[in-house]
């Protein structure tokens, strides 16, 4: 049972414990007798080997094996009786056990602290209005009609957007240029695939014409095989297709499931509104999020600043490797980066008091609506995008964790009080 808390900082307890004599007693004896029933000894049946000679013989794994289950039983015992949440495994003081003796001994445990007067409702964020004007929506029926857009062969001349067929060959002093020259390439006019002399010396011409330019590259250029030279490209234009957008009627709004167009028009606009809302939102927690650290000071468990720095240590050197540059070493991004550290900390630590005292859950229903919504935008089925999480952080933890974050933000952002400008 618990004896004493003793704080030694804002983050650790030492805990002093006291398991009674009968309770060690009981599990020796019933640690024996499963021994008894078990162990071999020359010149005695199983299960007839006396106390004694048990004692002597095994007295020192017997009493390891108690050790081994009273100590975390009792230890957790406590910690719920201290009302504490450790955040590191305990460093238990070297115990001796004596026989028919109460068996006391110490912890020292890194805890979360208490974070005294935790305030959150009634926050004041600056108005951040939502709107969604008409061109936007023009120009996402525009992206789609283009993203429906399809290539008939013409034998019209060339024209802005249309799709030529070319092949061309490259030249550096008279000299083929083998890696330059290309075969029925499918060249967009006014695209960048090619430069742009491509484009403005094709417009108007038409199957079956050559071309002949030349374009000087920049020494700069990344491509040291044409960087500072001038090319010579002889180009044939193999087959001309116009493009063409299909009509916006009823049958384009059919396709993405909507009645009509101005079905279609009413879906964008709501899609477009929530997603500046989504984002909007975002702009707010991140502001809740300043206010909330701002206004409440305690210390953070060193343990989980330097999980949480080695972690970003971890992120931020695998991204510089990705980017193709060499990382700073380690003692320059620990001095970099253990202030984040700590604010990360920080935050994750304020949020789950409020959800502990709000009574913030993530429910299975949350996890599994998130996996869908995750599934449906990236065009995966529910079992991949589980399989993709576990691959890559071993459990669905992570995503519990980002869900907790937003319900608990959710809450509080409902409990703020958004001002406009002009009220503030």
């Amino acid at each position: 049972m618990l004896q004493e808390v003793e704080e030694i900082t804002p983050t650790t307890r030492k805990l002093k414990i006291n398991i009674p004599s009968d309770v060690i007693e009981k599990e020796i004896m019933s640690a024996y007798n499963n021994l008894r029933t078990s162990v071999r000894i020359p010149g005695f049946r199983v299960g007839k080997v006396p106390q004694a000679l048990l004692e002597k013989k095994f007295s020192r794994d017997v009493e390891a094996q108690v050790l081994e289950r009273v100590i975390p039983e009792f230890y957790s015992r406590a910690i719920k009786e201290a009302e504490i949440i450790p955040v590191t495994y305990p460093e238990i003081e070297e115990i001796q056990l004596v026989r028919n003796q109460p068996l006391s001994f110490s912890v020292t445990v890194e805890v979360k602290p208490q974070i005294e007067n935790l305030t959150f409702e009634g926050i004041v964020l600056k108005e951040k209005p939502i709107s969604v004007d008409e061109s936007e929506v023009e120009s996402a029926i525009k992206a789609l009609q283009e993203g429906r857009a399809f290539f008939n062969v013409s034998h019209g001349a060339v024209r802005e957007e249309d799709m030529v067929i070319i092949d061309y060959d490259a030249f550096i002093d008279g000299n083929a240029v083998v890696e330059l020259s290309k075969k029925d390439y499918p060249f967009i006019q006014g695209s960048e695939s090619l430069p742009r002399e491509f484009s403005d010396a094709m417009l108007g011409k038409k199957k079956g014409d050559t071309i002949e330019l030349k374009i000087n590259f920049d020494d700069t250029h990344p491509n040291k095989t044409i960087a500072g030279k001038e090319i010579l490209f002889k180009v044939s234009i193999v087959e001309v297709k116009e493009k063409c957008v299909p009509a916006l009627d009823e049958e384009f709004a059919k396709g993405f499931g909507c009645k009509d167009m101005e079905e279609l028009r009413k879906k964008i606009y709501d899609d477009t509104y929530r997603r500046k809302k989504s984002r909007i939102d975002m702009e707010y927690k991140k502001e809740l999020l300043n206010a909330l650290s701002n206004s409440h000071d305690f210390e953070v468990p060193p343990s989980m600043v330097e999980r949480e720095l080695e972690s970003l240590i971890l992120e931020v050197g695998g991204n510089a490797i990705q980017r193709g540059e060499a990382p700073k070493g380690e003692d320059e991004l620990r001095e970099e980066y253990r202030a984040i550290a700590r604010e990360n900390m920080k935050r994750v630590l304020i949020l789950e008091a409020i959800g502990k005292k709000e009574k913030i859950e993530v429910q299975d229903v949350d996890v599994n609506r998130a996996i869908e919504e995750i599934a449906m935008e990236y065009n995966l089925t529910p079992e991949e995008v589980k399989k993709i999480y576990i691959a890559r952080e071993g459990t669905l933890q992570g995503l519990k964790n980002r869900l907790y974050t937003d319900k608990v933000l959710d809450f509080v952002l409902e409990r703020a009080v958004i001002k406009k400008s002009s009220e503030l």
